[in-house]
């Protein structure tokens, strides 16, 4: 006879499979996947207070509200743990992920779609390359992450504006990138409790067809533009509007009369940062985490005092 009980500890749910006689056999749950790459379980640590409430919602009522772009990616080599340490010692409540789905399943935080450019010397594809490979792959400051490496160690007041790179920014995909993002999906709503839209904003560009996808699953939408597609957009197909910080001021009047939630990128000193701020952004997506973040909020009180 036997009993199993679940625990849970910092790289997952962990199975404990109980003997009588002794000796208890200890394992980890796995969505399993027909096509293979089985998805872990994330332990769920957030209290039930915090799970309730929509952060994202939240987040976007700041004045300015900050992501961090790349988790940090100019300051730090691109989605690595200094970044995301930085980052969060900065008090970013948001982080930038980009996400591709590898070989053996896992979702790497990689933007491009080699290793060519964040690993000099290497040209992986993350699609054919799995896990086991990348792992060995050293950037400037340490290793590839998974994108469960960062859930493990969220914050349960931290938001993920994810870029799904496979699907983000061509109108069709074909169906082994509609299958990533399907699990992708599935992922997120086990990692946040049935309810990711309270945790994740979804970022595409303006030709994206997981737009309407994401949105279906109750998704609040982020589209980065450029001035050059302001006159044929759509805007009020997305949740928040994005703009580069150096954008002409008449395409930032564009964006601010559509009264929705604006955002500049990508910002890495206080002086673009306030360049932005005075074209009207709401938010600034920042991969300077100790130049962009810190000093200018607190310049920002400062500068509010009597």
């Amino acid at each position: 006879m036997r009993d199993a009980v679940e625990n849970t500890s910092p790289t997952g749910r962990v199975l404990k499979v109980r003997r009588r006689d002794g000796g208890d056999v200890t394992g980890r749950l796995y969505r399993r996947r027909r096509e293979g790459g089985d998805i872990p379980l994330r332990p769920r640590t957030a209290t039930q207070a915090v799970a309730a409430r929509d952060l994202v919602a939240e987040f976007l009522t700041a004045r300015p509200f900050y992501i961090s772009h790349r988790i940090g990616g100019t300051e730090y080599p691109e989605f690595t743990q200094a970044g995301l340490d930085a980052s969060l010692r900065a008090g970013f409540k948001a982080l930038e992920v980009s996400l591709r789905r590898c070989a053996s399943g896992e979702y790497v935080m990689i933007h491009d779609w080699t290793t060519e450019r964040t690993v000099p010397g290497t040209k992986y594809p993350i699609w054919s390359t799995p896990w086991d490979t990348l792992k060995t792959l050293r950037q400037a400051s340490g290793p590839l992450m998974r994108f469960t490496d960062l859930l493990e160690q969220l914050p349960d007041d931290v938001i993920l504006a994810i870029d799904h790179k496979a699907t983000s920014s061509k109108q069709d995909a074909n169906s082994s990138d509609l299958q990533a993002e399907l699990d992708l999906y599935t992922l997120l709503d086990d990692a946040f409790d049935g309810h990711p839209a309270r945790r994740v904003l979804w970022k595409h560009f303006v030709n994206a067809g997981s737009v309407e996808r994401a949105k279906a699953r109750g998704y609040r939408t982020m589209c980065m533009l450029y001035p050059n597609e302001l006159a044929t957009a759509d805007t009020s197909r997305w949740d928040v509007l994005g703009m580069e910080w150096n954008a002409p001021t008449d395409a930032w009047k564009q964006l601010t009369a559509t009264g929705k939630p604006t955002i500049a990128h990508i910002i890495t000193s206080q002086s673009q940062a306030q360049t932005a701020l005075g074209k009207g952004a709401n938010g600034l997506m920042a991969s300077t985490p100790t130049t962009v973040h810190r000093v200018l909020n607190l310049s920002l009180i400062h500068i509010s005092e009597p």
